[in-house]
């Protein structure tokens, strides 16, 4: 496009200047070209300028970015770590409650374990002294009962052998008294049928006793 502007700046220019000289002619195409050339390199150098200004315009933009999306970056990886602490803080604080809740749940069964333990020890013990006493009990109700049958039998024994002396203090008596001659037949023939009765009674109660 600008090189039809120029081209027709320069039909204009020849159109006007058809009486001049070749020289000055000449002379004109040469300034306006050292004019075109001079304009081309400056609209060159503020291009070249322009696309430096964008190429640095754009480098800022990218390290601004670059910056940017470091510090976000940095930024996430705090926030991460930071999570990452707070659940792994989080999951220790609930192994150690777990721990806690276990070992009280240990303590809980060993405590009852110790308990029906000694329950168990009570029971077996109170067993132990009910057979105990039981045997007791029997060994001195035994020892009680044959305590009071030696002692019937003695007393037993006793009222025998007294009841045998008071016969035989009799018997002696009427033998006494029968040896002297002072009765008469039929009372000594009488005091020995007593004295046969008193002989039979004194062996009827060692019968018996021997019998029991």
């Amino acid at each position: 496009m600008k090189f039809i502007i120029f081209l027709s700046f320069l039909l204009f220019f020849s159109a006007c200047n058809l009486t001049e000289s070749k020289e000055e002619i000449a002379a004109k195409k040469l300034e306006q070209k050292k004019a075109f050339e001079e304009k081309v390199a400056n609209e060159k150098e503020v291009q070249l300028k322009k696309i430096d200004a964008q190429k640095e315009q754009e480098l800022a933009k990218i390290n601004a970015q670059t910056t940017l999306a470091k510090m976000e970056k940095e930024q996430l990886l705090d926030k991460i770590k930071l999570e990452a602490a707070a659940q792994k803080e989080k999951m220790l604080l609930a192994q150690a409650k777990e721990k806690e809740a276990y070992e009280a749940k240990l303590r809980d069964l060993e405590r009852q374990d110790a308990m029906e333990l000694k329950r168990y020890l009570l029971l077996m013990l109170f067993l132990l002294l009910v057979i105990v006493s039981y045997f007791v009990y029997l060994y001195f109700k035994r020892r009680h009962d044959d305590k009071l049958r030696a002692y019937q039998d003695n007393l037993d024994k006793y009222f025998h052998q007294q009841e045998n002396m008071t016969k035989m203090r009799i018997a002696e008596k009427i033998i006494d008294t029968v040896a002297s001659g002072k009765l008469e037949k039929e009372q000594e023939s009488e005091l020995i049928k007593a004295l046969s009765k008193t002989a039979t009674s004194t062996d009827e109660p060692r019968l018996i006793s021997n019998d029991t």
